[in-house]
């Protein structure tokens, strides 16, 4: 992945060592989040004018605030591949 415009207002907040969670100073938007466990770079979808995003999962839904009745399976933490739990939640 590599940022093309902006770099110099985005910033890093570490809220575990397992990732580095990247927000734009400017605006206060989240941008993307580094996994280096996993060589991974998560782009939040919404920075990339006209993706079409579908999601298929949420994760870390232990943590919600707003419960989101969509259909998608619900992960307590992350997937077992991920170094998760792999349980999945009620809707």
């Amino acid at each position: 992945m590599k940022v093309t415009q902006g770099a110099d207002n985005i910033r890093t907040h570490n809220k575990t060592a397992r990732s580095a969670r990247k927000w734009c100073a400017a605006c206060g938007g989240h941008v993307f989040t580094n996994h280096p466990q996993w060589n991974l770079v998560d782009v939040y979808a919404a920075t990339i004018p006209g993706f079409p995003f579908k999601p298929g999962v949420h994760v870390h839904y232990q943590e919600t605030v707003l419960p989101i009745k969509d259909g998608l399976p619900k992960m307590k933490d992350l997937p077992k591949e991920m170094g998760g739990s792999g349980q999945t939640l009620p809707e």
